[in-house]
């Protein structure tokens, strides 16, 4: 389930774009994952409202939907997991909110920390930034490429890289084995976001 390419639909960087448009682009280029990120919104019949449109476009696409965050939504909806970090509520807390068929992500910054959520029960683990990235800003943690490879050796559940990932160091991501990459701004601020989507499902099935 967690395989492929792993989008972030997040209009942060395109706010001429409603979640469900950017959705909609990003899962006509064929991506297998998308998950709904809306860091800050406090309106949650927004969110659901948001989700609910979302999960329409199961009818036409085939994908796996993520909810960042929003654990008390999802236990409500049909999306396929959610999404969780450090600053969030705790595995154990969200493995008992949610469905059993649903599952969880986890957001790890450090070998130590990806492995402790290997064995606290996560399904996957995403692993960044791999590179510096915009969309985290100057002081995130910056893992590289020997880390992650190292991760990939480690630990048995899917690792989704990201941060910092586009076109040109894309193979290099891909050689070290992972499960899934992420993307923000490398698909949201393309000009053609579902060719640029395309491109590197493409580019990943090779």
């Amino acid at each position: 389930m967690i395989s492929g390419i792993y989008s972030l639909c997040d209009n942060t960087l395109t706010p001429h774009l409603s979640h469900f448009e950017l959705a909609q682009r990003l899962l006509a280029g064929g991506v297998s994952i998308l998950q709904l990120r809306m860091k800050g919104e406090t309106d949650l019949k927004k969110i659901q409202e948001i989700t609910s449109s979302i999960l329409t476009l199961k009818k036409k696409y085939s994908f796996t939907f993520i909810l960042n965050d929003f654990v008390e939504i999802a236990r409500g909806l049909p999306v396929d997991g959610v999404h969780v970090g450090q600053d969030d509520l705790g595995i154990s807390e969200v493995r008992k909110k949610i469905s059993p068929a649903q599952i969880v992500g986890y957001s790890s910054h450090s070998l130590s920390e990806a492995q402790e959520a290997e064995r606290l029960g996560v399904d996957y683990v995403a692993f960044g930034a791999i590179f510096p990235t915009a969309t985290k800003g100057p002081n995130h943690p910056v893992q590289g490429i020997t880390k992650l490879r190292e991760l990939v050796d480690r630990i048995k559940i899917p690792i989704v890289a990201i941060g910092g990932i586009h076109r040109n160091n894309f193979t290099q991501v891909l050689e070290t084995g992972v499960s899934s990459i992420a993307m923000i701004s490398a698909l949201t601020t393309a000009t053609n976001i579902s060719e640029e989507a395309k491109w590197f499902v493409q580019k990943m099935q090779k």
